[in-house]
């Protein structure tokens, strides 16, 4: 077995690709772990018992395993510091949360709350108040000793209370997070649902494989604008490229592999099920249609200023897609519907660009925490094309501008301003709703770090929606986040 390197936090694979140096392990492990943590009853004090025995063996310098102490993935997380200055608000747990991540156990728990009022245009003028909770826990399989490589991650949802997607006219949310997880009606209440919980087999330092649900935003990372709409932007539009809504659904099974040529390159490619399992199993989804997308991301130094950019490409088959530009013809069951396609693809960039930054330090950013590294303001770019006979946005495009830290004694704010354009496809479809032919918006946020584990963001959205009928909506905006 090769000897294992150090983990770099601040590198683009920070949660998916910190991996050392481990031997091979055949890819049929994927499968058999995620099939026993579908069917197993095995307790979370069973396993902390067991991590406990392996940590505490692997502590011991006469207890090897293939000569090595195991080390694990993960870095273990410093939970340590008074109210206000540790990174989770519920601290340390009298030590037992440390003890708990160095035997390979790290939750936590993610509360948002979002106030925001349509005061002027829209489909009506109102204001809405809700909320979301993210529970998070990881396995560091290698850690406690079970699995070389292997890692379980998990994450539950719950969401209440109403948003503004319903009053504010776009085709896309103003309020991403409370947009999810997915459900048929508008602002239903979500008393606790799975969407994420899959595994990872790491091969190699350079590669591995991935199997389970995953949510589809766990990709098109941007230092600026990223963030699943809870720590930099709100609106859609300004967290990922607009073509992915649709046809994909937001929690999905698969799997796929990742590669790291290098530590400024890596690439993850993945086959998924295209309808969306927000609130079921999605193992009746099958037969519904199948997603293959690949992103490459690289990272650069301009001027010893970090940078680094991303593309992407979807192609969904197998599925019955409305054509918007077909004809209509009588369904089956009585009544008019429109002709079906069965495939259907979008090709998507973006790009960020440090333009000033206090302290950058050598190798790559962590695109994926949803937030700016540095303290300093940078630049970032969007733009995707996608197949207009199914999609209602056949070209997007957003710019703007982010930082941290720029008020004096305010290290740890941070703020965006965004602007985005959505081409809308022009058919009978589009006619007889009564579309523009395109549709764009502007926001800005600023976000008050409280401190580390407690974030306030005041934000203002301007959005012209693609509907004659309906006036340009301007939205005001509250966001308390929480780590706990």
């Amino acid at each position: 077995m090769n000897s294992r390197s150090k983990h770099s936090e601040s590198s683009h694979a920070a949660v998916m690709l910190q991996v050392m140096k481990k031997g091979a392990v055949s890819p049929m492990v994927a499968l058999v772990v995620l099939f026993a943590l579908a069917t197993s009853s095995l307790a979370l004090d069973e396993v902390a018992a067991k991590a406990t025995q392996n940590a505490s063996q692997a502590s011991d310098p006469q207890v090897r395993n293939g000569g090595e102490v195991n080390e694990g993935i993960l870095p273990v997380p410093n939970y340590s510091g008074d109210l206000w200055s540790r990174s989770y608000l519920s601290g340390d747990w009298r030590g037992t949360r440390s003890d708990l991540a160095k035997k390979g156990i790290q939750a936590d728990v993610q509360f948002v709350q979002i106030f925001q009022s349509v005061v002027d245009g829209g489909r009506k003028t109102g204001t809405k108040y809700g909320g979301t909770l993210d529970y998070n826990l990881t396995l560091d399989l290698d850690r406690m000793g079970f699995i070389p490589g292997g890692l379980v991650t998990f994450r539950g949802e719950s969401r209440y209370g109403e948003t503004v997607n319903g009053i504010a006219g776009p085709l896309l949310p103003a309020n991403l997070d409370g947009m999810l997880p997915l459900t048929r009606e508008l602002d239903d209440n979500v008393g606790f649902t799975i969407t994420n919980l899959n595994y990872t087999q790491f091969l190699s330092e350079q590669a591995g494989v991935m199997i389970g649900k995953f949510d589809t935003l766990q990709g098109d990372y941007n230092e600026f604008a990223s963030g699943r709409g809870v720590s930099q932007f709100m609106n859609y539009n300004l967290v990922t490229n607009a073509p992915g809504a649709y046809p994909v659904g937001y929690s999905v099974l698969g799997g796929g592999f990742f590669v790291v040529p290098s530590e400024q390159i890596s690439i993850m490619n993945f086959l998924f099920t295209t309808q969306d399992s927000s609130t079921t199993s999605g193992f009746d989804n099958f037969d519904d249609g199948w997603t293959w997308n690949t992103e490459i991301y690289g990272q650069y130094e301009l001027g010893r200023l970090p940078g680094g950019l991303m593309g992407g490409v979807t192609y969904s088959f197998d599925a019955d897609f409305a054509r918007l530009n077909g004809l209509y013809v009588p369904s089956s069951g009585g009544g008019i519907t429109t002709t079906t396609e069965d495939e259907t693809w979008s090709v998507y960039f973006n790009g960020w660009q440090y333009i000033f930054a206090e302290k950058a330090a050598k190798g790559p950013v962590d695109v994926t925490n949803g937030k700016q590294d540095y303290q300093g303001v940078g630049l970032f770019g969007r733009i995707a094309f996608a197949d207009k006979d199914v999609n209602p946005v056949k070209f997007f495009a957003s710019v703007g501008l982010g930082g941290r830290g720029v008020i004096p004694g305010r290290d740890n704010d941070t703020f965006g301003v965004g602007y985005f354009y959505q081409d809308i496809v022009t058919s009978r479809l589009a006619d007889r709703l009564g579309f523009e032919d395109n549709s764009q918006g502007f926001e800005a946020y600023y976000n008050f770090a409280i401190s580390p584990s407690s974030f306030l963001t005041s934000d203002i959205q301007v959005l012209d929606a693609p509907f004659t009928e309906l006036d340009t909506a301007v939205v005001l905006g509250m966001r308390l986040k929480v780590v706990f």
